[in-house]
């Protein structure tokens, strides 16, 4: 019972998270040029790559809300929240490992990428990774019903 508990406290958490994150992106409205131009003081994408993440991650972000909170196909939704954490860490750890001095854009303007910031979303990563590994671990009827 405990442990049904502990990912539906992880479910709702990373559906808030991502709800929450991708909703600050476009909201108020022209936020989404401010956003394209956190992405692009990391430095890793070109000017295209730019525009393309940053005019659909905050729905695909929003989205996936929605989806955790569904509760559809979860195998391979907490897997694919789990991937896209991880590669939301990756992409703030080497820009922070590099010195750059940028924001997150996790949640709106103004949060600089630091220690705090990688330490809270590893947190987040570690929920969806938790939840991926209930999910593998059961059979598929009664993965559906977590």
């Amino acid at each position: 019972m405990a442990a049904r508990v502990l990912q539906w406290i992880c479910r709702l958490a990373l559906a808030g998270v991502f709800l929450l994150a991708g909703f600050s992106k476009v909201y108020p409205a022209g936020r989404a040029f401010s956003f394209e131009m956190t992405l692009s003081t990391y430095q890793l994408l070109p000017v295209w790559g730019v525009i393309v993440v940053a005019r659909t991650l905050p729905w695909l972000e929003m989205g996936l809300a929605l989806v955790l909170l569904l509760g559809w196909k979860p195998r391979y939704v907490v897997t694919f929240t789990a991937l896209l954490l991880t590669l939301f860490m990756a992409a703030m750890g080497i820009t922070y490992a590099r010195g750059i001095e940028a924001n997150c854009g996790c949640f709106g303007l103004g949060e600089p990428i630091s220690p705090a910031t990688l330490a809270r979303d590893s947190v987040f990563l570690l929920m969806a990774i938790y939840l991926a590994a209930v999910a593998w671990q059961r059979p598929p009827a009664a993965a559906a019903a977590a």
